[in-house]
């Protein structure tokens, strides 16, 4: 049996539904008649995978006859991909796309139970790995996915991990960012850790990646450094590499999740689009009478001489809160 698309007008569901199973045994690397050809030819051009002819349909059946194959698929591609098959590329970037375009959204009350298992679909194609190593491909599927980690880790933090109906995801949530934990990640250093000495302290295994610009987002003072959304500014930062041990220790220079919380932004450096991580302080920490400790901006413009920016453009907005 090969794959081929059914009529929205009449579908054969048990055809679909063969092929869906076909398309899981391909990705679990179990016997089946789908060859990696086959898959690459069946590909539209827009990028889906989808086993009906038409988008033309309700949501809850384009999400599981059309969005589900393509996050099989891409899954498919990216395990390959990272055996080392780079002729398949250009099939995983468009799969990749179509997959951000998704947004991993389900229907109505299954909204959340759609995108737990369009996760650990991607997990069985090796995605830890691919996110960690393959930075540079799609980093809009990236920033997708370490955005949804984030927001699954500090629900899970506070105990916020009910659905609408009264079903608990703390398991699933759980085992997902568990399973998609990554030994080393990019870091925008915006403040204090740009300061190379104090880094060389905090974070022994950071390696400095490029000094850039974030823009549309303005430097900030409460009382610790931060950054808000402000179009048409831009915040000199410091992107670094920092390994899982590093970031254990910034999450409690930090005060992670309660006076930071983490999201991923998209930066250009050194001619190449990338996610990387950045703290932002929560509105509650904001609140907070607090006192930056002796040397504190002092640090911060020795950071910005390191990093190669000039002293003047240290120009925080004081915050009074």
């Amino acid at each position: 049996m090969k794959l081929e698309r059914q009529s929205v007008v009449n579908p054969n569901t048990k055809e679909i539904d063969r092929m869906v199973q076909m398309l899981r045994d391909l990705l679990e690397e179990k016997e089946t008649s789908i060859s990696l050809e086959d898959l690459c030819s069946f590909q539209e051009p827009r990028g889906s995978f989808g086993l009906l002819d038409s988008d033309e349909i309700p949501y809850d059946i384009k999400v599981e006859y059309n969005n589900i194959p393509t996050y099989i698929s891409t899954a498919i591609l990216m395990k390959e991909y990272l055996k080392g098959n780079e002729v398949i590329k250009d099939n995983l970037i468009k799969g990749l796309d179509y997959t951000v375009k998704t947004r991993f959204t389900g229907h109505g009350f299954d909204a959340e139970k759609t995108r737990v298992d369009s996760l650990k679909i991607f997990i069985k194609g090796k995605l830890s790995d691919f996110l960690e190593n393959e930075r540079e491909i799609c980093p809009l599927f990236h920033n997708m996915v370490h955005n949804i980690l984030h927001s699954y880790n500090s629900n899970l933090f506070y105990g916020r991990t009910f659905g609408p109906w009264g079903e608990n995801y703390r398991q699933d949530w759980e085992e997902i960012t568990d399973s998609l934990k990554t030994n080393k990640r990019l870091y925008i250093a915006y403040g204090s850790n740009m300061n190379k000495k104090q880094m060389e302290y905090r974070c022994p295994d950071a390696k400095i990646i490029g000094k850039t610009y974030l823009e549309n987002w303005e430097l900030t003072m409460p009382f610790y450094a931060n950054i808000e959304i402000k179009k048409g500014k831009k915040t000199p930062i410091l992107l670094w590499e920092i390994s899982a041990k590093d970031e254990a220790k910034l999450d409690r220079y930090e005060v992670y999740p309660r006076g930071y919380d983490k999201k991923d932004l998209l930066v250009n450096v050194n001619n190449s689009v990338v996610s990387a991580m950045a703290y932002i302080m929560t509105d509650e920490y904001k609140k907070k009478d607090g006192i930056a400790y002796s040397g504190y901006i002092e640090g911060i413009i020795q950071g910005y001489v390191d990093a190669g920016f000039d002293k003047s453009e240290f120009n925080p907005r004081i915050m009074n809160i």
